[in-house]
């Protein structure tokens, strides 16, 4: 009886792979309209935080800095809470993201930098603080710069928003 049956399955075993080769080639025949379509495939931009605070004195931005004087001017009106690394303007830009805030609490992060087919997208984060967190009272302009190599691309910066809670809610 056991040979019977292995008997069998060896009889069929050759229809298998013709059977396989049928369904691939219908898989690739069918595949080939959705190859047509382009797809936009981000690619990662490597960046380096310069420095990041809570206190400036500018409105909100998002903005590139390719020249050493216009970061002068913007050094001058932020207060990192370490001092900015050097930048070397022929080869690097900045990218620096502001908010401003009535309360303590908040935080901005630079997330990701990404160069697609229509420049570079800058994605930063804007992190709020919860209800249940105890906050100090004053206004502020919470900020961070990176640096990144130059690049004449158009830029487009989305700001995504987080709530922090300072109770554990589980």
């Amino acid at each position: 009886m056991i040979y019977s049956s292995q008997r069998l399955l060896w009889h069929r075993l050759p229809v298998l792979p013709g059977s396989l080769m049928i369904i691939m080639l219908l898989a690739g025949c069918l595949g080939t309209a959705e190859q047509d379509t382009e797809v936009s495939i981000a690619e990662a931009v490597a960046f380096e935080p310069l420095g990041r605070g809570r206190q400036a004195r500018i409105d909100s931005t998002a903005r590139a800095i390719r020249d050493a004087e216009t970061w002068t001017t913007y050094q001058d009106s932020l207060r990192p809470l370490l001092p900015f690394k050097d930048v070397n303007f022929e080869q690097e830009m900045v990218l620096l993201a502001a908010q401003p805030v009535t309360t303590g609490g908040y935080d901005l992060r630079i997330e990701v930098v990404e160069r697609t087919d229509e420049g570079l997208t800058i994605r930063y984060r804007l992190f709020t603080p919860g209800e249940d967190c105890r906050v100090t009272m004053g206004d502020g302009v919470v900020f961070q710069a990176v640096r990144l190599a130059q690049s004449d691309a158009a830029l487009h910066f989305e700001r995504e928003q987080e709530t922090l809670h300072c109770t554990d809610t589980r």
